[in-house]
C-alpha cells in the first residue's frame, strides 16, 4: 500500500487538498459553545396556587401530584419544595432515558389528576431543559436618571418590543424575562355611599360581571351575501367600567339610576409585587437570552451587540447592560486552549529541530498537523460534534499523538537510510515496520478512551465529545502517518538523494547526552538487579497510601469570578422592605469595596420560565456580584457576613460561586452531607418544636449550616356562634375578607396586549387597620364590625416544605470535608436515634462523588482489560502484555504523586488524565517490546534490550517532550478550560515523568528476567 501511494504523490496530495477544502467549508457550520448540547435527564413541574399556605399546598396538591408522577417510567428520583403559593417538583430520570417521551408521559400524568385538583387552580407547568437552555447572558434594561418612565410602561415596552425584536434573531430560541410590573384595575368603593344607599359589594360585583360578557358571533345570510355579526359587551377601558349603570331602590320608594363612577374610584395600578429585579441598586428588567442548540455562541454575541447598539441609539432614555456573560467564559477558555495548542506546537518544533538537526523535518510535521486538524473538523461536522472546551481538550491530546506518530515514522525511515537503503525503500520499509505497532498503539489509545462514554449521568454525555475527538484525531494521525508522511518525506529528500545520496545527519549534543544517560542507567539496573526490583516494588506500593490520602471529588475546583449571596431575612417582610435592605447592603458593603462591581439582585419570586432556582419567597433574595479574583471573592463574602450578623442577626445567609453552565450541569454547589430528618410515622413532617430541639443538639458539631427557616403566619378563625347570633352568612364574611386583601376578583379588562385583572378592594393600608375598620352586613341589614366575628391567631411554621420519594423531610446541611463525613454521619445518626419519633437518611455531594469515583475506577479497569486483550493479540503472548500493565501501574503512581503535591484531588478530570496516561505509556512499551521480539534470532538478549532501547530512545524522548510541552501551558493558564484540564495535565505529566524512567529501566529488567533462560543465544 505504501509503495502504491509513494509513486502516486499527486493523487495523494490532491485527495488531501480536497479533504482540507471540505473541512474548511464545513468548519463555519460547526456550532461553537462552552459545553456540548446535553439532554439533561430532568423535568421540572411548577405548581402555582396563590393565597395558599405552604403546608396546605403540600398536603392538598403537591402530595397527590407527587404520587401520580411517581408512576412515570424510568424515574430515578423525585424531590419537591413547597412555599406559600408555589411548589417546584424535580423529576430526575435514569441517564439515557428519552426525555421527550418522559416529557409527554409527565404531561399525561398531570392531565390525569387535574380533575382532583381545585377548579380555579392553573394547570401546572411542565418544563424540560438541556444545556443549551441555560442563559448565555442577561440584558439589564433600566431608565436613565432624569427620565420619568413608570415601571408599568417600561415593563410593557420590554415585553412587547425589545423581547420580540431579540427573538427575531435566528440564533435566539427564547428570551426569558423577569422584573416585569403587572397592571391591575382597582375598584375602591366609597363605603359611606354604599351603606347609605344600601348597596352591598355583591351587587357591585354582579353588575360589573353582567357588563363584561363575550356573547359570541352570529352568521346572517342576505341573498347572495353572508354577514358575521359580533355581539360584545366587554370592558376595554377604565371609562367602560366607570360608565356602567346601576339601578337601585324599588318601585315603592323610588328607583334611581347611577353610574359606577358615582360610587367607586377606578384606577390602574401596579399589581401587588411578589418579587422584583434590580441592577446596581436600580429597578430593572432582566432579559435572559436562550440560544438555539446549533448556534455559534460568539456569532450570537456579535449580533446581539449590534442589536443593543441600535437600541441605545433608538431609545436614549434607557440604559442597557450585559451581566452573567457566559461568552466571556467561552472566549477565555477557548482562547487559552488554542494558545496552549500553538505554544505546545512551537515548543515541539524547536525540540524536534534540536533532536533531528535539520529544518525539513519540523516543516514536514508542520504540514501534517494542520492537515490532520482540518480533516478532524470535517469529521466533527459529520459526527455532529460541536467545538467546545471538551472537544478542544480532546484535540490538545490528539495533536500530541499526531506529532508522535509522524516522529516515529520519520525516525524509522531515517534509521533505514542510515543502514544503507535507498530513499524509496527506506520510506516503504520504514513505514511498514512501524505501522502495525502504531496501529496497535492507536487502537489501545482508542480502547482506553471509548469506555469514557459509558460513564453514567451527565459526565458520560459531557465527555462523549472528548472520547470521540481523541479517537478521530488518533485515527486521522495514523492515516496521515501511513499515507502523507512517507510521500512528503520522499518529495522533501528526492532531489537531495539524486544529487548527493544519503548524508548521515550530525548527531546533536542532546542526542549524545540522552544516549550516554541511557547507557549509564541501564548498566546500573543490570548491576543491581535485586535492589532495583525492591525499589520498583516500593514505587508500586506507594500508590496505595497516595490513593487513600488524596481527596475524592466529582469535579475539580474552578475560579470564583462571581459571588452569589442567598439571603433569607427570616422575617415576614414585604417585597418593598426586602428591596430596601438589599439596596442598603449594596451601598454599604459592595459599592464601598468596589464601586464598579455590577450587582444583580433577584428579590422575592421571579418570573423566569426556565430558571427554577429563583422561585423564592417574598422575604428571600439572591445577590449576584461580579468579582475580580478569588481573594476579592473571599473578602466580599467576609464583609457581607459581618454586616448581616451585626444588623440582622436572625437572617440566614448562604454563599456560593455563581452558577455557570458547567456548575448547573454538575450541581457543584450541593452540600457535602445532608441529613434528611422525617417523622417515624412518615405522614407529616416533624413539628417545629422537635426540629428546634434537634437543631440545638446538632449545633455542637459547629459544621451545621443555618437550620431550616420558619416564619410567623396569621390564621383567621371565623366565630360560628357569633355568626349565628348576629345572623351573618359565612359567604358574606369571606367576601368582605377577600375585598380587604384585594383578592375579590371581578373579571378582566381586555387591554390592547393582555387581559388586566379587575379587583375590588384597597391594599394601601396595613392589614390590621383594614380588619379593624371593615364591616359586614347581616341578613337583617345591620352593619357589624368584622373584628367581632373573627379571631386572628399567630403561629410559627416552616417557610418551605420538602418532599422526596420517602415522604416529607426537613434538611440539615453540613459543611464537611470528605474525610470527616463518615465520622460525623455516625454521630448524627446516634443523636437522631435518641428521638424515637424521628428518622434520618443521608445524601449529599460526598455520596455522589464516591459513586463517581467508583464508576471511574471500574472504567479504568475495563480500559486496562481492553488494553490487555489487544496487546495479547498483537504480541501473540499472554505474558508480554503484563509488562505493559506493570508500566501503567507505575505511571498511575506518578500521576497521584504530582496530584498530591500540587494540592489537587482525584476527580473526573484527573481520572480521565489517568486514562489518557494509559494510552500514552503503552505506545513506547509496545514499540520497544516489538523491537526486542524482532531481534530474537539475531543478537544476544542483553544486546537486543540495549539496541532496541537506544533505537527507540530519540523518538521516545521526543514523544515525552511533545506531550509535556503540549500540556505544560495548561498549568499556568486561567479560565474554565484550563482549570478543568489542569488535573488532567497534572496526571499526565506526573505519570509521564515516572513512566519514562520505568520504560528505560523497569521494562528491560523485567524482559530480561522473563526471557534470560529461554532466549536463543547468539555467539
Amino acid at each position: 500500500m505504501v509503495r502504491f501511494l509513494l509513486y502516486r504523490p499527486i493523487a495523494v496530495l490532491v485527495s488531501t487538498f480536497a479533504l482540507m477544502v471540505l473541512g474548511i467549508i464545513t468548519f463555519n457550520q460547526i456550532p461553537i459553545s462552552l459545553l456540548p448540547d446535553i439532554a439533561i435527564p430532568e423535568i421540572t413541574v411548577q405548581i402555582t396556587h396563590p393565597n395558599t399556605s405552604a403546608r396546605e399546598l403540600q398536603r392538598t396538591i403537591v402530595k397527590p401530584i407527587k404520587n401520580q408522577l411517581q408512576q412515570v417510567n424510568h424515574l430515578a428520583d423525585l424531590e419537591a419544595q413547597t412555599q406559600d403559593g408555589l411548589a417546584v417538583i424535580k423529576l430526575k430520570f435514569d441517564f439515557g432515558t428519552n426525555i421527550n417521551l418522559a416529557y409527554i408521559e409527565t404531561n399525561e400524568k398531570i392531565d390525569g389528576i387535574m380533575g382532583q385538583l381545585p377548579r380555579e387552580m392553573e394547570r401546572p407547568k411542565v418544563i424540560k431543559a438541556g444545556a443549551s437552555d441555560i442563559p448565555v447572558f442577561n440584558i439589564n434594561v433600566t431608565y436613565k436618571n432624569g427620565f420619568e418612565i413608570s415601571d408599568l410602561a417600561l415593563s410593557e415596552f420590554c415585553e412587547n418590543v425589545l423581547r420580540r425584536r431579540i427573538e427575531q434573531l435566528k440564533e435566539v430560541a427564547l428570551v426569558d424575562i423577569t422584573g416585569l410590573s403587572q397592571p391591575e384595575v382597582a375598584i375602591i368603593p366609597d363605603q359611606s355611599k354604599l351603606q347609605s344607599l344600601g348597596i352591598s359589594e355583591q351587587i357591585l360585583k354582579e353588575n360589573l360581571q353582567k357588563n363584561n360578557i363575550e356573547l359570541g358571533n352570529l352568521i346572517v345570510k342576505e341573498g347572495q351575501y353572508q354577514y358575521n355579526i359580533r355581539f360584545a359587551t366587554t370592558l376595554n377601558t377604565i371609562q367602560d367600567i366607570e360608565n356602567i349603570y346601576l339601578k337601585i331602590g324599588d318601585v315603592k320608594k323610588g328607583e334611581r339610576v347611577l353610574q359606577l363612577k358615582d360610587l367607586v374610584k377606578v384606577s390602574v395600578q401596579e399589581k401587588k409585587l411578589r418579587g422584583l429585579y434590580s441592577f446596581n441598586g436600580k429597578r430593572a428588567i432582566c432579559l435572559s437570552i436562550i440560544k438555539q442548540s446549533n448556534t455559534q455562541l460568539l456569532q450570537l454575541r456579535k449580533k446581539l451587540n449590534t442589536q443593543i447598539a441600535h437600541f441605545k441609539s433608538e431609545y436614549p432614555q434607557l440604559d442597557f447592560h450585559i451581566s452573567q456573560d457566559q461568552t466571556e467564559l467561552l472566549d477565555l477558555s477557548i482562547n487559552n486552549l488554542i494558545g496552549n495548542i500553538l505554544f505546545g506546537g512551537l515548543c515541539t518544533f524547536i525540540m524536534i529541530f534540536f533532536f533531528m538537526n535539520n529544518v525539513k523535518t519540523p516543516i514536514l510535521i508542520g504540514i501534517v498537523i494542520p492537515v490532520s486538524l482540518i480533516i478532524t473538523f470535517l469529521c466533527f461536522y459529520l459526527f455532529h460534534i460541536s467545538i467546545n472546551i471538551v472537544s478542544l481538550a480532546g484535540l490538545v491530546l490528539g495533536i500530541g499523538e499526531i506529532i508522535d506518530s509522524s516522529i516515529i515514522v520519520i525516525e524509522n525511515i531515517e534509521q533505514y537510510r542510515e543502514d544503507g537503503h535507498s530513499l524509496d525503500e527506506a520510506c516503504i520499509e520504514g513505514t511498514q515496520e512501524v505501522i502495525m505497532p502504531l496501529f496497535t498503539s492507536i487502537l489501545t489509545n482508542s480502547a482506553v478512551f471509548i469506555p469514557l462514554i459509558f460513564i453514567s449521568g451527565i459526565a458520560g454525555a459531557l465527555f462523549y465529545d472528548q472520547a470521540i475527538a481523541v479517537t478521530l484525531s488518533l485515527g486521522i494521525s495514523l492515516l496521515c502517518s501511513y499515507t502523507l508522511v512517507p510521500v512528503l518525506y520522499r518529495l522533501f529528500y528526492f532531489k537531495e538523494e539524486r544529487l548527493k545520496g544519503f548524508v548521515p545527519k550530525k548527531i546533536t549534543w542532546l542526542v549524545k547526552v540522552s544516549e550516554s544517560t541511557y547507557d549509564g542507567l541501564l548498566n546500573l539496573v543490570f548491576r543491581r538487579k535485586k535492589w532495583m526490583l525492591a525499589f520498583f516494588v516500593f514505587l508500586a506500593l506507594v500508590s496505595i497510601p497516595l490513593f487513600i490520602m488524596l481527596d475524592k471529588k466529582g469535579m475539580p475546583n474552578i475560579s470564583k469570578t462571581e459571588l452569589e449571596v442567598k439571603i433569607d431575612w427570616n422575617e415576614a417582610l414585604t417585597v418593598e422592605e426586602n428591596n430596601r435592605r438589599i439596596n442598603q447592603l449594596t451601598r454599604t458593603i459592595v459599592k464601598r469595596m468596589h464601586d464598579n462591581l455590577p450587582v444583580c439582585a433577584f428579590i422575592g419570586q421571579q418570573q423566569f420560565l426556565l430558571n427554577k432556582e429563583l422561585q423564592q419567597n417574598f422575604n428571600e433574595s439572591l445577590l449576584s456580584i461580579k468579582v475580580a479574583s478569588n481573594q476579592e471573592y473571599e473578602r466580599m463574602q467576609k464583609k457581607i457576613k459581618e454586616y448581616l450578623t451585626f444588623h440582622y442577626p436572625g437572617s440566614i445567609v448562604h454563599f456560593s460561586a455563581a452558577k455557570n453552565v458547567f456548575e448547573v450541569l454538575f450541581n457543584t454547589t450541593d452540600p457535602p452531607l445532608q441529613a434528611r430528618v422525617m417523622s417515624a410515622n412518615n405522614i407529616e413532617v416533624p413539628s417545629t418544636d422537635q426540629i428546634n430541639l434537634l437543631n440545638q443538639e446538632l449545633n455542637i458539631f459547629g459544621f451545621l449550616n443555618p437550620s431550616p427557616a420558619t416564619q410567623s403566619r396569621y390564621y383567621i378563625q371565623l366565630l360560628s356562634d357569633r355568626l349565628l347570633y348576629y345572623d351573618v352568612d359565612y359567604e358574606q364574611v369571606v367576601q368582605s375578607l377577600k375585598t380587604i386583601f384585594s383578592h375579590n376578583d371581578l373579571g378582566s379588562l381586555k387591554g390592547e396586549h393582555k387581559y388586566i385583572p379587575i379587583l375590588l378592594g384597597n391594599r394601601t393600608k396595613p392589614f390590621i387597620d383594614l380588619v379593624q375598620q371593615a364591616t359586614v352586613q347581616s341578613n337583617k341589614g345591620q352593619y357589624l364590625p368584622l373584628r367581632e366575628l373573627i379571631r386572628i391567631l399567630n403561629q410559627e411554621d416552616y417557610k418551605t416544605f420538602y418532599l422526596d420519594n420517602s415522604g416529607g423531610f426537613i434538611p440539615f446541611n453540613f459543611s464537611l470535608t470528605n474525610k470527616e463525613v463518615p465520622y460525623y454521619q455516625a454521630s448524627i445518626q446516634k443523636i437522631v436515634d435518641g428521638h424515637p419519633n424521628l428518622n434520618v437518611s443521608f445524601t449529599g455531594a460526598y455520596y455522589t462523588n464516591l459513586e463517581m469515583v467508583k464508576e471511574l475506577g471500574l472504567i479504568i479497569l475495563v480500559a486496562i482489560l481492553l488494553l490487555y486483550f489487544i496487546l495479547s493479540a498483537q504480541f501473540e503472548s499472554l505474558v508480554q502484555p503484563i509488562i505493559v500493565m506493570l508500566t501503567i501501574i507505575f505511571g498511575l503512581t506518578g500521576a497521584m504523586t504530582l496530584l498530591y503535591f500540587a494540592g489537587n484531588s482525584i476527580n473526573i478530570m484527573s481520572a480521565i488524565g489517568m486514562i489518557v496516561l494509559i494510552g500514552i505509556l503503552d505506545n513506547d512499551s509496545i514499540l520497544k517490546i516489538s523491537t526486542m521480539n524482532q531481534s530474537k534470532d539475531s543478537v544476544s538478549l542483553r544486546d537486543a534490550i540495549k539496541l532496541s532501547g537506544k533505537r527507540r530512545l530519540k523518538s521516545q524522548l521526543m514523544t515525552f517532550l511533545t506531550t509535556i510541552l503540549g500540556l505544560l501551558p495548561v498549568l499556568f493558564s486561567s479560565g474554565l478550560g484550563a482549570e478543568l484540564q489542569r488535573p488532567l495535565a497534572l496526571s499526565v505529566i506526573g505519570g509521564m515523568f515516572l513512566g519514562l524512567f520505568i520504560s528505560i529501566s523497569f521494562i528491560p529488567l523485567v524482559y530480561w528476567i522473563l526471557y534470560s533462560k529461554i532466549w536463543k543465544r547468539v555467539d
